[in-house]
């Protein structure tokens, strides 16, 4: 059978599927119209896939623009438009304004401290850092940092030890835990100190309906009972003392619903992020409940992400929310439909070779992005319009080769511009960072990996 008409028998076959998945949906419930979708997206997904397709987002005076302002740089180079990033942080807090909630900034992220620093310096409603690691937490507080939430744990007891010192440096620290197990560990090896180790219970959002697994796997506490029971049993390790509740919604922020490399799945993913906003916001309205009826304080209760930042505003149960990505804005954000932010990062490579008219090969530029291998988590060609990925090769470790959409041929020397798919996944790339000004005015600042810094 011909790839064509494979494809036409196939659509036709999703279509039908699809209107009776709304139908299901209508008069049904939705998790009936989810397993369906879902069911049809990946069997689709697997009989075809699309192509990697040219980026004509960019204009000819952007790229002309941009390579005046790189000119004497060594390439590759990673930069950042700071009137994109202020842009961004500037659309991002406007969205909670009126909420009364503090805003948790991920440095996963960035991992620059410069502009971490940056979005700080604009003051409330920012009132802390969301770590990845706890020897990052650390670091940072050298740097003159505070207030962090380290978001996943760890039972080392080398790790136990730097919380414990951030203690008696009254450093602000709390640890996101889900077991009794990691509990007793660590509530061991606070023994020791004088002030009890504040933790986090992270409360897992996914949706869960029989042997269907929708979201992420990160806790086993997916009930008020099994919450509750988790905080009783907090209350026998005085080295300890649980503060808050961590309930991020990954099933939403991290689910696209406009990808073009995934069509077929995006009415589902749609479908699926509006029902598991609902039962997650449902869920969380139910959690400081809890703590009252066992007369605990919760101090912090942190949800969000750039992919569902808007849509969590208005839930009252939240004192805090997380966002970081979005001030860089990766391309994994125009996949989907409730965000639009100005791309603020980019890395440039030099073109060095032509194997074939129109075609250009650049050096480097595998630099591939976290999470489930697909054509998403390709870097993407941006500047100069009118290139692509092959589908055969991808970003390559040492060269990465574009065909030329157009007849413009690009010269030997040139710049590439390439947006990463994730956000702070690039600077493990690069010691230093060129930041833009306005006035294309440029100066440099230095990443983790500049400052001698790798957590994972």
């Amino acid at each position: 059978m011909q790839p064509r008409t494979l494809k036409n028998r196939q659509s036709i076959f999703i279509l039908l599927c699809f209107c009776l998945s709304y139908y299901l949906f209508l008069k049904k419930n939705n998790y009936s119209s989810a397993l369906l979708l879902l069911l049809v997206s990946f069997i689709a997904e697997n009989f075809y896939k699309n192509q990697v397709r040219a980026t004509p987002e960019s204009k000819s005076s952007d790229y002309t623009s941009w390579k005046k302002t790189i000119a004497h740089e060594d390439l590759p180079l990673a930069l950042v438009d700071l009137e994109a990033f202020d842009s961004n942080l500037k659309k991002l807090t406007h969205m909670i304004k009126d909420s009364g909630k503090t805003i948790r900034l991920a440095t996963k992220s960035l991992r620059i401290p410069a502009l971490i620093h940056r979005a700080l310096q604009s003051g409330l409603p920012f009132k802390g850092l969301m770590c990845y690691s706890i020897r990052e937490a650390d670091f940072l507080f050298s740097q003159g940092f505070n207030d962090f939430l380290i978001a996943y744990p760890s039972l080392q007891n080398a790790d136990i030890d730097i919380l414990g010192n951030l203690l008696l440096k009254d450093a602000k620290v709390a640890l996101v835990i889900d077991d009794l197990q990691q509990i007793k560990i660590i509530a061991k090896s606070m023994e020791k100190y004088s002030k009890p180790l504040p933790l986090i219970i992270e409360f897992d959002t996914s949706i869960h309906w029989g042997q269907l697994h929708l979201g992420v796997r990160r806790s086993p506490i997916r009930s008020l009972i099994s919450l509750k029971q988790l905080l009783l049993d907090s209350k026998h390790y005085p080295s300890i003392k649980v503060v808050g509740v961590m309930a991020y919604e990954a099933i939403v922020a991290g689910l696209t619903d406009k990808n073009p490399f995934k069509k077929l799945q995006n009415p589902l993913a749609f479908l699926i992020r509006r029902c598991a906003m609902q039962h997650i916001a449902k869920i969380r309205s139910e959690i400081p409940k809890i703590f009252s009826e066992l007369g605990l304080t919760l101090e912090i209760f942190n949800g969000g992400g750039t992919g569902s930042f808007n849509l969590i505003s208005n839930e009252k149960a939240l004192t805090e929310v997380t966002f970081g990505s979005g001030l860089l804005c990766p391309h994994i954000f125009d996949y989907y439909s409730n965000i639009s932010l100005k791309p603020a990062a980019y890395f440039a490579l030099e073109a060095t070779r032509s194997s074939d008219p129109y075609y250009v090969t650049c050096l480097g530029g595998g630099y591939i992005a976290s999470g489930a291998a697909d054509q998403d988590r390709l870097p993407k060609p941006v500047m100069p319009e009118g290139l692509k990925l092959l589908s055969a090769e991808g970003a390559g470790e040492v060269q990465t080769p574009l065909q030329l959409t157009s007849k413009n041929m690009i010269p030997l020397g040139s710049p590439i511009f390439f947006r990463h798919a994730k956000a702070g996944e690039l600077a493990e790339h690069f010691n230093e960072v060129l930041l833009v000004n306005d006035d294309k005015s440029t100066y440099r600042v230095k990443t983790y990996r500049g400052l001698h810094q790798a957590f994972l």
